[in-house]
């Protein structure tokens, strides 16, 4: 039996072969991730019962929401055999809830994959983990894998911030790459999340380029015969964040672009899917549904604005629905927690900047610092410059404190200004943030820690903050 790659949605691919079924990376809900502020264009198609039947495998790549969430994997039978990353090299403490998370979910046949390590699916095929990458400085949660079929070859690269290291060792032990699955283009905090006014905006959103580094790397030294590009399907629905779809994301066109322009002559060949279509070597592509139309793209995310209208409403109250009292005071102790807890690892940059917390019943600020000498603090009492500023509404802020979001993505709900020049260290503090922060999985469905969420519901409650739409899959 050939290999048969269905595309579920965004990174959720449904690998069939001689060893069974192999899912990844399930996000195959039209619900949003990040702090509930972030969904999927083209929304999934598939409808979960169909994603998760048959499944023998499954492969999580990475602790981020987008590939490990936890509503979607609530789906699945707890007796498949789960596939999870070791993080031999360089991990972030967070990484490892992954296995607690699956295990207080009732999965219990877990194995751990080193980087490079092979086992053989079905004891007949081969499927071997790949770090992130070799050199790059990062917190190496990021993985992908290779399975290696008779027919077809499929790298995964997924989100994988990948070097020039990686993709030449890649290349030495499979020099014929039938299909490489790479992320399409990431998404950016600038300038959709940055405050400013909307003329300023599209300015600095029309100048930016998209330079593709990571898929450039890829195709110019692991050379795979066919590149699929995924997992950079966002959009916003919530009308603050609207104007985040034209702002700050990268298009399948931008991609297709690049490939023209640059690769035509490479002999790399673009298979472009859509969710629920499905690919091997011997047919190609089937289609599932229509093509999307990425030329009127945000009147097509309008129509799924209103499609999701429920949904999204119910996310807006209840994240209104919190308590201010004590406010601040239970905002001091929640920051001399988390100072407390942190890890002081991996701080090899240095930078300041400023949360400032807005509302009639807010008005309050502190400073977050790091530096390689003075570790992590967090300062209520300092008034000195700092290189940001970010700005929070009250109601997320409460929602934080109650354990309804996660203060690590807390820019991507929030307003940032930017009072010096970007550097290295500005994006390596809030990577370290990402990271480190919480202590916590990267979910609000687990709250692993109750000390650093007191306020918050603990636990594993994996249809938290889901608000289903009765009859949603029928269309499809």
């Amino acid at each position: 039996m050939g290999l048969d790659v269905q595309f579920i949605t965004h990174a959720t691919l449904k690998i069939r072969g001689a060893f069974g079924t192999l899912l990844c990376d399930p996000w195959f809900l039209n619900e949003p991730v990040y702090n509930l502020s972030t969904w999927k264009y083209p929304a999934a198609r598939v409808a979960p019962e169909d994603v998760v039947r048959d499944i023998d495998y499954l492969f999580i790549t990475h602790t981020h929401e987008d590939h490990f969430h936890i509503p979607s994997i609530n789906h699945i039978d707890r007796n498949v055999s789960v596939l999870l990353p070791a993080y031999d090299e360089h991990p972030s403490l967070r990484a490892h809830t992954s296995e607690r998370v699956m295990r207080e979910l009732g999965f219990h046949n877990i194995r751990r994959l080193k980087s490079w390590e092979t086992c053989h699916l079905g004891g007949v095929t081969p499927l071997t983990r790949i770090p992130s990458a070799v050199e790059r400085d990062h917190d190496w949660e990021n993985s992908g894998f290779v399975i290696e079929s008779p027919d077809c070859v499929l790298l995964n690269m997924n989100d994988n911030v990948n070097d020039v290291a990686l993709c030449r060792e890649i290349r030495e032990k499979w020099p014929e790459i039938d299909i490489a699955f790479i992320q399409s283009g990431g998404v950016t905090e600038f300038p959709g999340c940055f405050r400013m006014s909307e003329a300023e905006m599209r300015k600095h959103a029309s100048e930016r380029k998209t330079g593709f580094a990571d898929q450039r790397r890829t195709l110019d030294h692991i050379r795979p015969k066919r590149v699929a590009p995924f997992a950079g399907d966002f959009c916003w629905l919530d009308e603050k964040y609207f104007h985040y779809n034209w702002a700050n994301r990268t298009t399948p066109s931008l991609f297709e672009q690049m490939m023209d322009n640059d690769y035509g002559d490479s002999g790399c060949e673009l298979v472009q899917l859509y969710p629920g279509d499905t690919w091997n070597v011997a047919g190609g592509i089937k289609r599932f549904g229509p093509i999307p139309d990425f030329d009127h793209m945000l009147d097509e995310i309008s129509q799924l604005k209103e499609r999701f209208k429920p949904r999204v409403d119910a996310i807006d109250e209840f994240l209104r629905d919190v308590s201010y009292d004590r406010f601040e005071e239970r905002s001091r102790i929640r920051t001399a927690q988390i100072e407390k807890q942190i890890t002081k690892e991996y701080i090899d940059f240095s930078f300041r900047f400023r949360v400032v917390i807005e509302g009639a019943r807010a008005g309050f600020s502190f400073v977050m610092a790091a530096s390689p000498e003075d570790g992590f603090t967090i300062r209520w009492a300092d008034d000195g410059p700092v290189g940001q500023t970010l700005y929070v509404a009250e109601n997320i802020w409460a929602s934080v404190l109650a354990g309804k979001l996660m203060w690590h993505i807390i820019q991507w709900v929030s307003e940032v200004e930017q009072h010096v020049d970007f550097s290295r260290d500005i994006a390596r503090f809030w990577a370290w943030l990402d990271n480190h922060l919480d202590l916590n999985s990267k979910n609000i469905q687990a709250v692993l820690d109750p000390l650093l969420v007191p306020e918050g519901e603990c636990g594993i409650r994996p249809t938290y903050a889901s608000f289903p739409i009765p009859g949603e899959w029928d269309a499809d």
